[in-house]
């Protein structure tokens, strides 16, 4: 990967928490227009790399660097949503940031997408929690950032608002190029989003396999055999679990 083409790098990142190291001598790059997955199990430290690489939290030692200082957004587990103002004006705010306040057009068109035109005078507990999601996605895409970061942007939402989600972050990304860095726990999700994909293990301290993807992202279907080979062998690298259940058999059937 050459040094232009990228948008984000980690370099040898050390982090621990009094006695518990989370992360050790990790190296992660994502390119300019990727969107790029975390992949783990809860505990294999995809947060604290994330706020870490966000700038949220430091690193013990280290380097992140940003390519020429890029304008990020950042979408937490839950709605960050401000409960005191309503849907247009939780965009309106965030654009202040950056001189956007005036650009409406954008904003009538982020609502459109997400399918709450019709919500713009209500406030955050007059919504749906999908309906919150959604306005938290597009509060990030108003500020027109050149980098986003996802922390399990649909952990908590039905199956069919994900995919709905899934597909509006792909079309924003597909027509601006922006560059997405997201968290998830579902290897479908990663494989049918990410052209790039860290898998990260607590017992590791980090990332121990990277994937990437090159069949276009319209195209894919979990069914089709590269996916589905690279779906196995995810399974297979977290399977450690399942093992040592299934050695504990004996012992379950006794106890119980």
């Amino acid at each position: 990967m050459t040094e232009e083409k990228i948008m984000l790098k980690l370099k040898n990142i050390n982090k621990s928490f009094q006695d518990l190291t989370v992360l050790k001598n990790l190296d992660l790059e994502i390119n300019q227009g990727e969107i790029c997955c975390l992949l783990g199990p809860s505990g294999s430290g995809k947060t604290t790399l994330f706020r870490i690489a966000a700038g949220l939290e430091k690193a013990d030692s280290g380097e992140v660097i940003k390519k020429n200082d890029p304008r990020f957004a950042y979408v937490f587990q839950s709605p960050r949503l401000l409960p005191w103002k309503n849907a247009e004006e939780n965009l309106t705010f965030v654009q202040k940031n950056y001189g956007l306040e005036s650009e409406k057009s954008l904003r009538d068109l982020l609502f459109r997408l997400a399918k709450l035109e019709n919500f713009k005078a209500a406030y955050p507990d007059e919504l749906s929690g999908g309906m919150q999601q959604r306005l938290e996605l597009i509060r990030a895409f108003a500020v027109k950032p050149d980098l986003v970061f996802l922390d399990e942007p649909f952990k908590s939402l039905d199956m069919k608002t994900r995919m709905n989600l899934r597909k509006l972050i792909t079309v924003i990304q597909a027509e601006t190029g922006i560059t997405l860095f997201l968290i998830t726990h579902d290897p479908e999700e990663a494989l049918l989003l990410a052209d790039r994909i860290y898998i990260m293990a607590a017992e590791k301290q980090g990332i121990i396999k990277e994937i990437k993807i090159e069949k276009a992202r319209e195209r894919r279907k979990i069914s089709d055999p590269e996916l589905y080979q690279h779906l196995e062998n995810i399974m297979e690298i977290f399977s450690d679990l399942v093992s040592d259940l299934e050695d504990a058999g004996a012992e379950i059937k006794r106890l119980f």
